[in-house]
């Protein structure tokens, strides 16, 4: 059995004036912010904490010991899932289905922009920038069933009986010769793809850093520091940090100092009750970015539902509560067909593609430029990031 609490709210007639409901969630957010990143243990492991540190530390001068001309726009995207372990030694985990698609088209089209420099916080394993070009190529070869590769996988009842892995796209060839080596040569369908990524990673590598995540833990210290350490180098620069928040973030955990130190036995929890998990809320810090970490930064959140009907208020609502400059808001459906930008100066903007490109979208095809969303989605952003006025 699955249990979840969450906060007690007041009846409807006696809740706050949206003031008054500002000011309460700033204390709430920095209370829980305190307690979260205590030494104590409560709630985050010491070790986590400590490796944050090192990694402020490590990120900072990294990004001080750019060659110049440096960029002078720091864009930090968070992408992929978090997990919430139920024990110590996390073998199990409550996880969700986020791969980091949408977090790796945003980097890949930020770094196209020569003057950007970007920092990923990144899920450990989700998909990785331009890797993706690859592997999505492999996936739509095995979807038309053009390859004996994954024709041989194919069992009586049609299922697909190989997972898709970029070295797919590869083969080997030999001389025939004894004794030399044989070479690998990407394949015909895929050659393009590959020659295309390889191409962009080495010319964007030097204005990529990736923080890799696995744990809410580390998740939420890690984003802390990286903001840090983002916005003291891009004032430093002259220029302005901007933070782009696509990760699926878990909404509950077990609190560390609740989780067992060892793996749950099976056969303990065998009764016709099973296993009762008792989760917390995990605690609300999106607007530490804005009123503490990164302040001058320009920080964008997303909303994902699966209600349409209850999208646009609950966006509305992040943008208030969390001190946003923008949200973007997606269906599950259609979220790769078409988002909504939604800012703190009240305007409202759909980004979509064509309908004829949808399906292709939905399939992650391996597209770069205008012909995407996430190149609009870049470009609507860094606008608004140019023109806007300080936060109040």
């Amino acid at each position: 059995m699955l249990k979840t609490f969450a906060r007690d709210l007041p009846p409807p007639h006696i809740r706050a004036h949206p003031s008054q409901r500002t000011a309460s969630n700033v204390a709430m957010a920095h209370d829980e912010a305190r307690a979260f990143f205590a030494s104590d243990e409560a709630l985050c492991p010491d070790f986590v904490l400590a490796h944050a540190r090192e990694l402020k530390a490590s990120l900072a001068a990294s990004l001080a010991a750019r060659p110049a001309p440096k960029c002078k726009t720091i864009v930090v995207v968070t992408s992929g899932g978090t997990t919430a372990p139920l024990e110590r030694t996390q073998v199990r985990c409550v996880d969700n289905f986020s791969s980091g698609t949408r977090g790796t088209r945003l980097v890949e089209e930020f770094l196209a922009r020569e003057d950007v420099e970007v920092v990923m916080v990144q899920r450990d394993g989700s998909v990785t920038p331009h890797e993706r070009l690859v592997v999505d190529s492999v996936e739509r070869e095995q979807r038309d069933g053009r390859s004996g590769v994954f024709n041989a996988g194919v069992d009586a009842v049609g299922a697909r009986g190989r997972a898709r892995h970029a070295l797919d796209a590869f083969e080997l060839s030999s001389s025939g010769r004894e004794g030399e080596p044989s070479t690998a040569t990407a394949r015909e369908p895929h050659r393009a793809h590959v020659e295309e990524a390889i191409r962009r990673r080495a010319v964007e590598a030097k204005r990529l850093t990736v923080v890799r995540f696995k744990t809410v833990y580390e998740y939420l210290a890690y984003l802390k520091v990286t903001c840090e350490a983002v916005e003291e180098e891009a004032k430093s620069r002259g220029g302005r940090a901007v933070v782009v928040l696509a990760a699926a973030v878990s909404d509950f955990y077990v609190p560390w100092r609740d989780l067992p130190t060892h793996k749950i036995q099976s056969d303990a929890h065998a009764s016709a009750n099973g296993l009762e998990l008792k989760l917390s809320p995990v605690p609300k810090m999106l607007g530490m970015i804005s009123r503490e970490w990164a302040p001058s930064a320009y920080v964008v959140g997303f909303k994902l539902e699966t209600d349409a009907n209850i999208l646009d208020a609950k966006s509305r609502k992040s943008l208030e509560r969390y001190s946003l400059d923008a949200v973007i808001a997606n269906e599950l459906e259609s979220r790769y067909r078409k988002v909504t930008v939604f800012t703190r100066e009240g305007d409202r903007r759909d980004l979509t593609i064509k309908e004829n490109d949808a399906s292709a979208s939905e399939r992650s095809a391996p597209q770069y430029g205008a012909d995407t969303l996430e190149d609009q989605i870049v470009r609507d952003l860094l606008a608004r990031a140019t023109a806007a006025r300080p936060r109040p």
